[in-house]
């Protein structure tokens, strides 16, 4: 088969094959990462800084403080505003206890469920914003685009949100689903979400209402990645 095939020719078959096996690998392995990317976060009561990598296979618990904190988790990217609380198990977020996270997920396996003080976020490949709002003890939830399910403590479903731009609404202390009370995105934005999918090498989803982005963050929770 390979008789008429020239040294030189071989050779650069074989460093095709060795080239691409590469890429591949690299792509894989530059994705199966936890690390701080933006910021300072506090694991488990020990300081981490920019650029640390973050061990979230045993039970962690994630605190932001005065600081904006971006957290690359394999094909997921979280945005963490100041002063929330989050906890991470077995590679994955597991709840939010305080605060709020932007997420920006990659394509589940399987549902991935976020534990809030008021209901249960189900990611089922998704950009999703969560904020539990303490004064109003309520749960305010945008499907930023993609799918979202909503349920209650007893997991039972109370609202399954698709859609391709913000499709706000909030559980309040009751776990009853009602409209976001906000016109505009609660503390969440545009060109955030297209920095975190550019950064994990992807491109938004979304179907952009007058075909450009409309909510842009200020200058202090822009992302800087």
């Amino acid at each position: 088969m390979f008789k008429n095939i020239s040294r030189r020719q071989f050779c650069k078959c074989c460093g095709s094959i060795f080239l691409s096996t590469f890429i591949v690998n690299f792509a894989k392995a530059n994705s199966d990462k936890n690390q701080l990317m933006y910021g300072n976060i506090v694991v488990n009561g020990k300081k981490i800084n920019e650029n640390s990598q973050i061990n979230f296979d045993d039970l962690s618990e994630v605190e932001t403080k005065s600081e904006l904190a971006f957290i690359q988790n394999n094909q997921n990217g979280f945005l963490v505003r100041p002063n929330s609380k989050l906890k991470f198990f077995k590679n994955k977020i597991q709840e939010l206890l305080k605060g709020s996270v932007h997420g920006v997920f990659g394509k589940q396996s399987s549902e991935l469920q976020i534990k809030t003080p008021r209901g249960t976020i189900g990611i089922r490949g998704t950009v999703t914003y969560i904020e539990y709002e303490e004064s109003y003890d309520r749960t305010y939830v945008c499907n930023c685009y993609g799918n979202t399910v909503i349920y209650n403590s007893k997991m039972q479903e109370l609202k399954n949100l698709n859609s391709k731009y913000h499709s706000p609404v909030v559980i309040d202390k009751n776990q009853t689903i009602k409209a976001s009370p906000y016109g505009i995105p609660l503390n969440h934005y545009d060109d955030n979400i297209k920095s975190i999918e550019n950064k994990l090498g992807r491109k938004p989803r979304w179907k952009l209402p007058e075909g450009k982005m409309i909510f842009f963050a200020p200058t202090n929770e822009k992302i800087k990645i």
